[in-house]
């Protein structure tokens, strides 16, 4: 390996699915806009298998022994205000359910913002101005697009020839760059920048698409897929000290039990947001309840991981933080 910097797991893994994972979108992408029956069908599947599942795997920590007295010490904070905060969410449903949808865009923009910056610290140490670019981009593409979604959409979309060709190059183009990250000898300068794209760019969806279910799924999938990625590579290096192998902790029982409260509980949140989103669209943006259901649980997401993923805390960064690198080998 060329590179003497530290990694997640390996250079071609830390570079596709967490520093810039721009597959999920250019893959997506591709398919809505050259055959656009699928489109439902791409959202529905990127909200089971990749949206839901990582909002899903937040509860793993709760499964978690090594949690349990440090969330006993922290109750107030990591339950009962969220009931509080969800009771009040409920209210302000019953008002104007659009309030509720708008708070849960900045605070998925927030979320979303942070886990860029969060990323980008791992190559390297991020300076603020930095923080700042990223900061600057995403909540002035989430902003703009929430007040006019698709203000952009017919820059590239007018002529499909031209806009799958850029789409199909910047993919070989990536390809490429990730097949060759093993032989690059500076990778934490790339993996650093990378960060810095994805973080600039996981809104930009929302300037092209009308449409803000697509918009979402093109940007924030990268979000999902980085999600997914650390909380499933933190899981095996936590439990694998306990199995001889990673065939035996595939074949246990705590391994299978978590697996299907994942796939559950995402199949489940996904019936409930279609259900939702369908009602709505059949009776001029009249939401119900079952729609509510999946937003205040992602609510809940967002206002947990500021406490999960606080290395701060020093038994955050012993039971996380300390298995989130691959271990330098002397």
């Amino acid at each position: 390996m060329s590179s003497s910097s530290q990694q997640i797991l390996n250079n071609r893994f830390d570079l596709s699915l967490i520093y810039l994972p721009l597959w999920f979108p250019i893959i997506y992408l591709l398919t809505v806009t050259n055959v656009p029956s699928l489109a439902s069908i791409c959202f529905v599947f990127s909200l089971f298998l990749f949206a839901e599942t990582h909002f899903a795997s937040t509860w793993l920590f709760f499964f978690d022994v090594q949690n349990k007295y440090w969330i006993k010490q922290n109750l107030y904070k990591l339950i009962v205000l969220p009931i509080y905060i969800g009771i009040a969410i409920l209210g302000i449903w019953f008002f104007n359910p659009q309030v509720v949808l708008l708070l849960h865009y900045l605070a998925s923009g927030y979320h979303v913002t942070k886990q860029s910056i969060g990323i980008s610290k791992l190559p390297k140490k991020t300076g603020t101005n930095f923080r700042l670019i990223i900061y600057f981009f995403s909540f002035g593409f989430l902003a703009t697009g929430l007040v006019k979604p698709g203000i952009l959409n017919n820059l590239f979309m007018e002529n499909k020839y031209i806009f799958n060709s850029f789409l199909v190059i910047i993919f070989l183009l990536y390809l490429f760059l990730v097949f060759l990250s093993t032989k690059i000898k500076y990778i934490k300068n790339i993996n650093y920048f990378s960060s810095l794209i994805t973080g600039i760019i996981i809104y930009l969806p929302i300037l092209f698409f009308k449409d803000l279910s697509t918009a979402t799924a093109v940007g924030v999938g990268m979000h999902w897929i980085q999600y997914i990625s650390i909380i499933g590579l933190i899981y095996f290096r936590k439990t694998s000290v306990n199995y001889k192998n990673i065939k035996d902790l595939l074949n246990s029982f705590e391994f299978k039990s978590r697996l299907l409260f994942i796939l559950i509980y995402a199949l489940v949140m996904t019936i409930f947001a279609f259900i939702g989103v369908t009602s709505a669209n059949n009776s001029n943006n009249s939401f119900n309840l079952f729609y509510l259901i999946p937003i205040i649980f992602q609510l809940y997401h967002f206002y947990i991981d500021g406490f999960i993923w606080k290395f701060s805390d020093p038994h955050i960064r012993n039971t996380i933080g300390a298995f989130l690198m691959q271990k330098k080998i002397a």
